[in-house]
């Protein structure tokens, strides 16, 4: 989990450093529209005011052209005066219908002026409403980008995590395999201790029970001991009760043994010394005598093997508990491990999860915020086609 945890470290460093470029190209990106903006503004503001100058010289003009034709009217008037009365009705309508031309042309000038105003006003507004809408559009994109780039990054860390998945799949794998041959060779074990035919001292509550392993049969559990058949002999012989009372009664038993035998040693060396004392008086020994003799004499040696037997009892006793304890011990270490890796299991489950509900949210945003980027286009397409009608 160690590694895990460095990896997670190293990922939010990167992740943030990420983050500081992003937040840095978008500042610099939107002082770069903010510049255009301002220069669109300002050539803007230049087009309107020669946009108004030329409107000022064309009625400066128009005023003019009026100045002249009134000028020109009075001299044809003059000179009409001067002709004769024959063409002078012939001048006054040729006079009228160029005043009414001119009226209905600058009528016309008027309406197209009037006309061509309203469709640069509109145009500025389009204009402004254009830059405006792709600005959006630029900030949009940044944002999809943003996404994109999250998302790369979830991509990312979601493959990590299916590596450490498996990583940690082939772990558990490994140590089930080896809890596996564990668990064969506490099962040939136990056959093996089956097959030898030890006696099992099974101790429950304190109460001492001597069983003999037999072939096709399970060996207790909890307090269990395996001894030879020639121990569990001795501790029949001791009666009834836990290990500790039977080997208690054991030593009782050897000590009470060896003060008979330090007894019956003091009477032999007494019977020995008066023996010896008689042997000058009496030349042979009386039978009695020496049938005390073979008495002693087998009674040390049956003291003997009792204890060669039960100093060879005490260390089978030691070597089976060493060994039971040692695979009691490999046992719940393994256990301990299947029931870790089972938890670290369900741990990538949950991260594994989470990752996944975390993809599918940003692939929505991402939806929704192509969504939202195609309906502002459509828009757009909509108000320019509207702009256009409204012009024509």
């Amino acid at each position: 989990m160690s590694s895990t945890s460095g990896r997670h470290r190293t990922a939010t460093r990167q992740y943030s450093a990420e983050e500081q470029a992003l937040n840095q190209i978008s500042k610099e990106a939107e002082s770069r529209l903010a510049a255009k903006r301002a220069a669109r503004a300002e050539a803007r503001e230049i087009r309107i005011k020669e946009i108004e100058r030329q409107q000022k010289l064309e009625e400066e003009k128009q005023k003019s052209h009026d100045v002249s034709s009134e000028s020109q009217s009075s001299r044809v008037r003059s000179n009409d005066s001067r002709r004769g009365s024959d063409d002078s009705s012939s001048a006054a309508e040729d006079m009228d219908t160029s005043r009414d031309h001119q009226r209905e042309m600058r009528a016309k000038l008027r309406e197209l002026d009037e006309k061509y105003k309203k469709a640069m006003m509109m145009n500025a507004q389009l204009d402004n409403e254009k830059h405006s809408l792709v600005y959006k559009v630029e900030l949009m994109k940044d944002q999809v980008e943003e996404m994109e780039e999250s998302f790369t990054q979830l991509q990312k860390e979601y493959k990590d995590k299916c590596r450490d998945l498996e990583m940690q799949k082939r772990t558990v794998k490994d140590m089930e395999f080896d809890y596996n041959i564990a668990k064969e060779q506490l099962a040939i074990k136990e056959k093996l201790i089956q097959e030898s035919g030890l006696v099992i001292v099974s101790s429950e509550e304190g109460v001492l029970s001597l069983e003999k392993c037999l072939p096709n049969e399970q060996i207790p559990q909890g307090g269990s001991l395996l001894i030879s058949a020639d121990a569990a002999e001795l501790l029949e012989k001791g009666g009834v009760g836990s290990l500790d009372d039977r080997l208690r009664a054991f030593l009782d038993e050897k000590t009470n043994l060896l003060k008979e035998i330090k007894g019956l040693k003091d009477e032999l060396e007494e019977e020995k010394s008066k023996r010896e004392h008689k042997t000058s008086s009496v030349p042979q020994i009386n039978g009695p005598e020496m049938q005390l003799y073979e008495v002693q004499r087998e009674a040390s040696k049956q003291i003997h093997e009792y204890k060669l037997k039960l100093q060879k009892a005490e260390q089978d006793i030691t070597n089976l508990e060493g060994t039971v304890n040692r695979l009691e011990t490999q046992v719940k270490r393994y256990r301990q491990e299947s029931e870790d890796s089972e938890k670290l299991e369900d741990e990538l489950k949950t991260e594994k999860r989470k990752l996944q509900r975390e993809l599918r949210e940003a692939q929505t945003k991402v939806e929704e915020l192509s969504n939202q980027n195609k309906h502002l286009q459509n828009r757009i397409e909509k108000m320019k086609q509207a702009r256009l009608l409204a012009s024509q």
